[in-house]
């Protein structure tokens, strides 16, 4: 049996399913949601059909990159108990993995992996190709095949249920950027001010802020193209989300924020550090916010300057995992922390707060529950603000405080 090449490479996800169960509607639906989002998606998605007394009368396969929908199964009669997959005609439908390939798509989509992949056959050359190229894959593995699953992948993989909060956790908060910046749409970037503690961009349609990296850091540099970014894309500015320099991060989760932090917004109001009322349970703050002890009494809290009784934020890596709730300071997504304190909070109920935070729900998707942000009502003296150096609490007297909360899973 072939297996993986390199210990380095990333994991397969593999969605494990029972007898007669393949997650083929659960795949397509998380395939739909990707594209949706802006993702670029590419490989096959299955379909089985099946006669009323649950015999296998085809096997279909849709490329994801053409829409075209193929037969690989063959009629091999009522009595026959052998695999009906034709082997021909999925060797056609494999055009649709290479292309994916070639095109370095965000994440294929391998329709299934079956007893033809354990012989070396099927698309198994494909899978490795693609894995070998640094390209993420998604694929279903029976249960009975689980061991051969992980010869193949020498153990390269993450085994996964078949259902949609296992597959949008194992598509990771790593992805959040790319996902908050594919929602943004075209417009034009009417200012954008960079102050001491925050910054702000101006779009047609809201107000946009994030904390500006702090003095004396790597991030806080001179402004690439200072003086030339009024007047060009929102979209293109929230592409710096996937910047390398601090600095672009803080301007893309800004201009992001521009977009989704609307003043026409309909959204509830109220303190996002009351998001889950005063929890019994292990609470976890990240970020000293002010008054906070008196607020929530009990909860256990992280900051990057701990004050008495508070923990350095190495602390996370043992409290996040057993937290029950998390409230997380906005700060966290400019400078690029999010993503790690999601992962280790898998378990907790979670809210992003502070005037950085995106009131989007393509926040739901990847563990956080509520997002409490700002949205500008009076944008000349928020601008004043900005430009002074104003902290959180100023800001606040020039925005309403908004809230999107997501409904029961």
């Amino acid at each position: 049996m072939t297996a993986l090449p390199h210990p380095g490479i990333p994991a397969i996800g593999a969605v494990i399913y029972a007898p007669g169960q393949p997650p083929e509607e659960l795949l397509a639906k998380f395939a739909g949601q990707l594209q949706q989002r802006g993702f670029r998606i590419g490989g096959l998605l299955q379909d089985t059909l099946r006669a009323p007394d649950g015999r296998k009368t085809d096997m279909t396969v849709t490329e994801l990159d053409t829409g075209r929908r193929l037969s690989i199964g063959q009629d091999l009669g009522k009595a026959s108990k052998a695999c009906i997959l034709d082997t021909q005609a999925l060797a056609e439908a494999s055009g649709a993995m290479r292309r994916a390939i070639e095109g370095r798509v965000d994440l294929l989509f391998v329709n299934k992996f079956s007893k033809s992949e354990c012989e070396g056959q099927g698309l198994a050359a494909e899978m490795l190709a693609a894995v070998a190229e640094g390209i993420p894959v998604i694929t279903a593995v029976p249960g009975v095949l689980i061991d051969e699953w992980i010869a193949f992948t020498g153990g390269r993989t993450d085994l996964l249920a078949p259902t949609p909060e296992a597959l949008w956790r194992w598509w990771g908060p790593r992805r959040l950027y790319a996902d908050l910046a594919h929602g943004v749409a075209e417009a034009e970037v009417r200012r954008v001010l960079i102050g001491l503690n925050w910054i702000m961009v101006e779009g047609p349609d809201g107000v946009g802020l994030a904390q500006t990296p702090e003095r004396g850091t790597p991030g806080c540099v001179s402004a690439p193209k200072a003086g030339q970014r009024a007047g060009g894309s929102l979209r293109e500015m929230a592409a710096l989300v996937n910047s390398t320099n601090p600095l672009d991060v803080a301007l893309g989760v800004a201009a992001c924020n521009a977009h989704y932090n609307r003043f026409d917004l309909a959204a509830e109001s109220g303190n996002g550090l009351d998001s889950f009322g005063r929890p019994e349970g292990a609470t976890v703050v990240i970020g000293a916010f002010p008054a906070i002890s008196e607020r929530l009494p009990g909860a256990r809290i992280i900051d990057r300057r701990p004050g008495p009784g508070q923990y350095p934020e190495e602390a996370a890596e043992i409290l996040l995992p057993a937290a029950e709730s998390l409230i997380i300071t906005s700060a966290t997504l400019a400078n690029r922390s999010l993503p790690h304190l999601l992962g280790l909070a898998r378990h907790a109920r979670i809210a992003l707060v502070g005037p950085g935070a995106p009131l989007t729900e393509r926040l739901f998707s990847y563990g956080i529950e509520v997002s409490s942000g700002l949205i500008a009502e009076d944008v000349e003296g928020l601008a004043r603000m900005v430009g002074e150096g104003g902290g959180a609490k100023d800001l606040k007297r020039h925005c309403r405080p908004a809230t999107l909360r997501r409904g029961a899973p």
